[in-house]
């Protein structure tokens, strides 16, 4: 069953803000970290590379791609696609873990972070099946192998999973990017 192209025109939309949120964090922690490290420039607080400013941005990170997951979900639940409930499931069991660890039940939070990291592996392969063209769809595959290379290497050299979640960040936003254009290919095709 093929995707529709109200589906299409629907995750272009969670392709775009995934591009645009892991994109606008990249940069921001790149000029922020230099201008803070390696310049003496007075900045804004908001602008400075403390512990504080990265952990809220990677908070507000979070909450936006955990949201981008949820709208993904739903748009294949809604077109008939019950792939749509492993997105929603990733992004659930984020959540418990969170509030887990928060509430001090670290051997249950590991448990279900646990979960979302399969979860998460399946969301990569729910966005292999519905690529509309070949290298994103290899990009996404590479991501979800990395992503097990990386649970795998955590036990090893933590130093090289930093490298490899560079890798899938770039990936994916390559791959969100190649669908993009991809999708908007296709509308002008049909037009």
């Amino acid at each position: 069953m093929g995707l529709s192209t109200w589906v299409l025109n629907r995750i272009t939309w969670f392709y775009v803000g995934f591009v645009f949120v892991s994109f606008a964090l990249l940069l921001w922690l790149f000029i922020s970290g230099y201008l803070t490290i390696y310049t003496g420039l007075p900045l804004p607080y908001f602008m400075l590379y403390t512990t504080g400013n990265v952990a809220i941005t990677a908070l507000v990170t979070m909450i936006v791609i955990l949201g981008l997951y949820v709208y993904l979900g739903i748009v294949l639940i809604r077109s008939g696609f019950s792939r749509g409930y492993v997105p929603i499931g990733f992004v659930a069991s984020i959540i418990i873990g969170m509030v887990l660890i928060l509430t001090g039940q670290f051997v249950a939070a590991v448990v279900f972070l646990i979960i979302a990291l399969v979860l998460q592996i399946g969301s990569y392969a729910v966005l292999t099946s519905i690529a509309t063209n070949k290298v994103s769809m290899y990009m996404w595959l590479i991501g979800a192998l990395l992503i097990l290379a990386a649970a795998i290497l955590t036990m090893i050299n933590r130093l090289l999973v930093n490298y490899i979640e560079a890798v899938i960040q770039s990936l994916s936003i390559l791959a969100c990017t190649v669908e993009v254009w991809s999708i908007m290919g296709k509308r002008d095709r049909i037009r």
